[in-house]
């Protein structure tokens, strides 16, 4: 580039640049008129490039990241990983900037649930998401945290996955399938963002008509067909008794309440399908302090709903 004779040959030069350099490590405008101008532009990037290179302060992120307790590997926007450090490639067994996203799929099917979550990060107005995960492994099953980060580099995105270990003790709850009330106090309890807390209606009576185990029937098929609705990475929890907590994501209260709205409907009509009268109360709450003083705000927001629920229910 920089021994064209001609502006003509700046700009091919350019070009060839912009097929070589795939992920626009350099910064190259997608669009320019003054050829002149995006020589010089290129340049002062590449030398920058060059100097952060040899800098103590990029050496030691470069070894925090291949050394670091975590397994991280960093995908572009097609789900192609660009990196993953030695503990990422010590943990598959193999280095996967070698493969192809789809190739890496075949290897590992559960690469696909990744991507997907990828996807819905890289769709989404915030930035950062965490999810907990499970792989089944020869000795029984892993949980893992994952905390996932969209970065944007020269107007490209990728996503930096960073994956913990969990060492937290998740009890599931026998009857319902969901996590018991213990998992609020664990550290995956905290990542997220919204909780809702959800009181069934109708449940009562349905248990003192049909008895025991009839409520325990629908007490699974409610949380196995809430469940079903719920996005991968929420969580549902069995707070006790016909009380059940949802975590979520999403911070929006607007759309976390049309959600559980639709899913109200769904459920109402699901049961009404079964000659079964059921439905819920709810109160969203964002977390903010910590999980204790969401709940408690939930579970008031939840009994204020009831209340009116049930003055509408007589009143008609």
């Amino acid at each position: 580039m920089n021994r064209a004779p001609n502006p003509k040959a700046i700009k091919i030069a350019i070009n060839n640049l912009i097929k070589i350099d795939k992920y626009n490590i350099i910064g190259i405008s997608p669009d320019f008129f003054d050829v002149y101008n995006e020589q010089r532009r290129i340049n002062k990037n590449y030398n920058e490039l060059l100097e952060r290179k040899s800098s103590p302060h990029f050496l030691l992120v470069s070894s925090l990241i291949s050394t670091c307790d975590a397994l991280v590997i960093i995908r572009d926007c097609d789900g192609n990983a660009i990196y993953n450090n030695d503990k990422h490639i010590d943990y598959l067994g193999v280095d996967l900037v070698d493969y192809t996203a789809e190739q890496a799929c075949e290897l590992f099917p559960d690469y696909r649930t990744c991507i997907k979550l990828d996807k819905e990060l890289l769709n989404s107005e915030t930035c950062f998401i965490v999810s907990n995960e499970t792989v089944e492994t020869e000795n029984g099953k892993q949980f893992f945290h994952t905390y996932r980060q969209k970065i944007t580099h020269f107007n490209q995105a990728f996503i930096i996955c960073s994956v913990y270990e969990a060492n937290d003790i998740i009890i599931i709850d026998d009857l319902t399938g969901c996590y018991q009330k213990s998992y609020l106090e664990s550290t995956y309890a905290c990542a997220y963002q919204t909780l809702v807390f959800i009181d069934l209606d109708g449940f009562k009576l349905i248990n003192d008509i049909y008895g025991h185990n009839k409520g325990d029937e629908v007490l699974r098929d409610f949380a196995q067909t809430v469940k079903s609705m719920l996005r991968e990475h929420d969580a549902i929890v069995r707070f006790g008794g016909d009380e059940f907590i949802l975590l979520l994501d999403s911070s929006l209260y607007h759309a976390v309440q049309q959600r559980i709205e639709v899913i109200r409907c769904n459920i109402e009509a699901y049961f009404l399908a079964k000659q079964q009268h059921l439905s819920f109360s709810y109160g969203i709450v964002k977390v903010e302090e910590n999980i204790a003083s969401a709940l408690n705000q939930a579970d008031e927001a939840m009994y204020k709903q009831k209340f009116l629920r049930k003055q509408k229910h007589s009143a008609k």
